[in-house]
């Protein structure tokens, strides 16, 4: 009997992560920081971003808001994985540096996006606002349900 629940929990275990395996980041979608904001953009356009403080994310347009943007330069991928690993230019006001960006499935309809200047800069003790998140790290929502908005 316990060899049966011994190969019965295995079996478990070993498809819960060929199912997370499975997962397939949507290059083609437009993700944000607040799963308000797809709705938002929706009705208003460019200018929730007047009312709103968050990320967008589009694998053609880089990371996007008021005052900060990332140029994703080369996004690549390997066999087997849905990783992804991604080279990129930031700005904001008075600054511009390199970043490589981590990206993984976080879920059906979510990723994370662990930036690597952000990472150090964390570490090496900066003032960064308390997040919910490991220092470095952004959650995005995927925003299935938009019409008009541009992802250049």
């Amino acid at each position: 009997m316990k060899t049966v629940l011994i190969v019965a929990g295995l079996a478990l275990l070993t498809g819960a992560a060929w199912a997370q395996e499975d997962l397939v980041i949507d290059q083609t979608r437009l993700y944000v920081t607040d799963p308000a904001a797809c709705q938002a953009l929706e009705k208003q356009g460019v200018d929730a971003w007047m009312d709103m403080d968050f990320l967008s994310l589009s694998f053609t347009g880089g990371i996007q808001s008021m005052e900060f943007h990332c140029n994703f330069y080369d996004v690549k991928s390997r066999p087997n994985t849905p990783l992804l690993f991604v080279d990129a230019v930031c700005e904001m006001p008075g600054a511009l540096y390199p970043d490589m960006l981590a990206i993984a499935p976080n879920g059906a309809d979510s990723i994370i996006v662990v930036s690597g200047s952000e990472t150090t800069l964390g570490l090496a003790g900066s003032d960064a606002p308390p997040t919910d998140n490991p220092i470095g790290t952004t959650l995005y929502h995927r925003c299935d349900n938009l019409s008009e908005i541009p992802l250049d």
